[in-house]
């Protein structure tokens, strides 16, 4: 039997993480942090979409009300002047707001509370209904390099349903529309 000798050092066990373990761990956890910012950043854009939504909705409800109110003069609201000034305190001789004050503040409240909002009111004339339709854009323009623009291209926009690119404003706008029965 040989016997063994005890100047042949004896392989040393690992104590602890190598260094490239550690830098794997890093890698790994870094790119869990960026998934995770970019699922926080993709849901307050996702929020902020419901928020424009539901402002839409609210702002067309107000005026369709409006209008049912006031079933006899349906017509009227075509043909308003969308430039007057908005004064909610003004009255008619009857007590309520005019036709055009209604408009007025309505088509206010689609500038002010939309992102490049707007708004129009058609008639259907063979069908006895009207068309209240709001537009906005679809998300709110950032600033590149002291040039604004809306992120999206035409065919990503016309691809989803209630969004059409405007080739005039090189945006893609949301437009939904409520129809009112008389």
């Amino acid at each position: 039997m040989k016997q063994r000798t005890t100047d042949t050092p004896r392989p040393l066990r690992s104590a602890g993480f190598s260094i490239i373990e550690v830098l794997v761990a890093l890698l790994v956890l870094a790119i869990g942090l960026l998934g995770l910012a970019a699922l926080q950043a993709q849901g307050l854009r996702f929020n902020h979409d419901a928020y424009v939504r539901t402002q839409a909705t609210h702002i067309a409800s107000d005026i369709i009300d409006r209008m049912r109110v006031n079933p006899e003069n349906l017509a009227d609201y075509t043909a308003a002047d969308p430039d007057l000034l908005c004064d909610p305190t003004f009255e008619d001789l009857q007590g309520g707001t005019t036709i055009e004050m209604d408009l007025s503040c309505w088509y206010d409240a689609v500038e002010e509370n939309l992102p490049g909002g707007s708004a129009i009111i058609t008639a259907n004339a063979t069908a006895n209904f009207y068309d209240v339709t709001v537009r906005w854009l679809d998300r709110t323009p950032r600033d590149f390099g002291g040039t604004v623009r809306v992120p999206g291209t035409a065919a990503e926009c016309d691809a989803i349903a209630a969004r059409f690119w405007d080739a005039g404003s090189g945006a893609c706008l949301v437009e939904h529309t409520w129809t009112v029965w008389p």
